[in-house]
């Protein structure tokens, strides 16, 4: 059954584009923080036209920002900036810049292989040109093993 379940598409399973949460890189901090307060994360875009993920921000980026300095362990390639910040922030700034990603035609065998590999828990679904066409995450793996177990079937 697992076999069967590693080679699903990712098309069959992911969330579509219009309905993935995403901000373009010049965005400011008004509309960061409104994104993440409703999602845990956003994929980044250089612009709503052309739609090419440029990075991902997540709540865990902002936490790094915001804890105060004398709380925040060590982080291994350095301290955070304090000063990174402010009400003229945008999104470029705090982002994590050129995340892992999947093309729709992957199947979920090469999807987990990139999220055990990388330990992350969701992608960013492209196309050859590198737009956003939707995303990927822990949790569609995990409902549609559910489905598959449950009823021998994957969930579409």
């Amino acid at each position: 059954m697992l076999e069967e379940f590693y080679k699903i598409r990712v098309k069959d399973i992911m969330t579509p584009g219009w309905n993935t949460p995403f901000l373009e890189e010049n965005a400011g901090w008004k509309e960061f923080l409104t994104i993440l307060s409703f999602s845990t994360h956003a994929w980044v875009v250089n612009n709503t036209k052309d739609m090419k993920v440029v990075g991902v921000i997540t709540e865990h980026d902002i936490m790094h920002y915001v804890i105060p300095q004398e709380r925040k362990k060590e982080r291994i390639s350095g301290m955070y900036r304090l000063d990174i910040l402010h009400k003229e922030s945008i999104v470029r700034e705090i982002m994590t810049p050129n995340p892992i990603a999947c093309l729709d035609d992957e199947n979920l065998g090469d999807v987990l292989q990139k999220l055990s590999t990388y330990d992350i828990r969701r992608l960013p679904v492209v196309d050859s040109e590198r737009r956003l066409v939707g995303e990927i995450t822990i949790q569609h793996l995990v409902k549609n093993l559910r489905y598959k177990f449950m009823h021998g079937e994957t969930e579409g």
